[in-house]
């Protein structure tokens, strides 16, 4: 597992609510720090996958757990 520098709770939350949290949290961030994103909505994944490559973030990876998920993206 990565070190993580911050973390943000998005559980319950549905698209886009995981994405916007993610990019308001990573703007605060310093360049190299890692994110770690809780997430319920299945519809995350994907999504965050798809803004990371579109911001040039680096999606380190995800985990999943009963029931939810863990991303872990790094500010680049």
């Amino acid at each position: 597992m990565p070190e993580v520098h911050a973390k943000i709770d998005c559980a319950g939350l549905l698209c886009p609510a995981p994405i916007l949290m993610t990019e308001e949290r990573l703007a605060a961030m310093k360049k190299g720090e890692v994110l770690e994103v809780l997430f319920t909505d299945l519809g995350a994944k994907p999504d965050l996958v798809a803004w990371c490559r579109a911001t040039g973030n680096r999606v380190i990876e995800f985990k999943e757990e009963k029931w939810r998920s863990f991303g872990y993206i790094q500010k680049v």
